[in-house]
């Protein structure tokens, strides 16, 4: 496809992508009519004018781990850079006349310099690569450790030409258009990027298990271990939750199961004979990793008979083909598995589904413990969540807990398992827990 010809679903989404912004009143940035009558007379006076967009690409659990305000910091993080780059970064043209916000991304309308009437091709491309370096920067530097590995900027550029045969309306949709497809086409490299450093630590054998202890504080006694995986160091997918994000995101996601699941098992030596392991696996690979289980789990460690694994299913997963992943999970737990649901209270998933599940265990998402200390809302739906698993026969873990206080709620409202860095950090050896007196 001509770069110059945006396809038929980019205009279709930035048709959208106007609309929504013409009626949007909670962004503080200039509302779309602003950014428009701008390029208006810029196409009046000029006959031509150029867009960036800026698009925000999420990886892993980026509001289960930082709460969801830090979405909103990060735009507003980039908004205020957006509009300091003046004079520096964008020193070759002279402002940013107006940028506005849709969907995570911003549009972003460019003045020419004061020696030309038109922004060349040669500087709207150095521009693009320069936003697109200090925007990576700032997510690297300036925000909370690790969230620069969970948000990537994509940065595309159009100079758009007025047609005559057109409506300012038809321009204004294209010129977007254009912006967003080559947006849209880094972000196709990247993740192309990362499928490629995700199928090389398969074939490699470089994915590192980490384990991070259930213990159940009324017995004082560790119950077993939940396991994840990490990549190597110099890539984002150093964060488990990255690195199961961007194998789900492509056609990797049964390779990256079984090199998983065989390397967690190898390396969880020092199990007790009735600790549990709990191991992360996607409902369509249950059935193969069930069988591999019977077979080859216990030849890697003794102490995994299959009562002693915990296959872990994000909860989600239960909305999609519902009725053959309910059988699956019923063979699975007839095979003599036990069943995790993890997620919970993330986002809504249907309850009766996870009754019918019937789960030996249900996580709390790390989300939901991470507000229970501030806002009554989430130890309410704690308390519901301890009913529910009560009348399900399932036991309840309480995941990602870090501070004494989240502790000391969660206890007193009812949950008996936990696991978070206040026990133990994730390991590559099973953690030991000490106690308090």
């Amino acid at each position: 496809m001509s770069p110059d010809i945006p396809s038929d679903e980019t205009l279709r989404r930035a048709q959208t992508t106007m609309r929504s912004l013409v009626s949007d009143g909670a962004s503080s940035l200039p509302a779309l009519s602003v950014v428009a009558d701008a390029i208006r007379l810029e196409l009046e006076r000029r006959g031509s004018v150029a867009i960036l967009y800026v698009k925000l690409d999420r990886y892993g659990r980026l509001e289960p781990i930082f709460g969801w305000r830090i979405v909103r910091d990060i735009l507003d993080a980039v908004a205020n850079n957006l509009g300091g780059m003046v004079g520096s970064t964008l020193r070759r043209l002279d402002v940013v006349a107006d940028f506005t916000l849709t969907d995570d991304a911003f549009i972003v309308l460019l003045s020419p310099p004061r020696s030309s009437d038109v922004v060349s091709a040669d500087d709207l491309a150095l521009v693009t690569r320069r936003v697109y370096e200090r925007l990576q920067s700032l997510l690297l530097n300036d925000l909370a450790p690790g969230v620069y590995d969970r948000v990537h900027p994509s940065v595309g550029a159009a100079i758009l030409q007025g047609d005559d045969a057109l409506t300012f309306e038809q321009n204004l949709q294209r010129g977007v258009a254009l912006a967003m497809q080559a947006a849209e086409e880094q972000a196709v490299l990247y993740g192309q990027e990362l499928e490629k450093t995700l199928a090389n630590c398969v074939e490699e054998a470089e994915l590192e298990p980490l384990f991070e202890p259930v213990v159940d504080l009324g017995g004082r006694t560790v119950v077993g271990y939940r396991s994840s995986l990490r990549g190597p160091f110099y890539s984002p997918l150093r964060l488990p939750d990255v690195l199961l994000d961007v194998a789900r995101r492509s056609s990797l996601l049964p390779a990256y199961g079984v090199a998983a699941r065989a390397a967690t098992v190898a390396a969880a030596a020092g199990l007790a004979a009735d600790d549990l392991l709990f191991v992360w696996c996607a409902a369509t690979e249950l059935p193969n990793a069930a069988v591999v289980a019977l077979s080859e789990f216990y030849s890697l460690n003794q102490t995994l008979v299959p009562q002693h694994v915990v296959f872990e299913v994000d909860a989600d997963e239960l909305r999609s083909n519902t009725a053959s992943t309910l059988r699956t999970l019923a063979n699975v737990r007839d095979m003599g598995f036990q069943l995790c649901l993890a997620g919970l209270g993330a986002q809504f998933t249907t309850l009766e589904l996870i009754a019918e599940a019937a789960p030996d265990f249900i996580c709390l998402d790390p989300v939901l413990v991470a507000g229970v200390t501030g806002e009554l809302t989430p130890v309410e739906v704690v308390q519901l969540l301890v009913r529910f698993a009560g009348r399900i026969k399932a036991q309840l873990v309480a995941t990602g807990v870090r501070t004494d206080e989240q502790e000391r709620v969660l206890r007193r409202n009812g949950v008996e398992l936990y696991c978070g860095d206040l026990y133990a950090r994730p390991d590559t050896r099973l953690p030991h827990v000490t106690f308090a007196s």
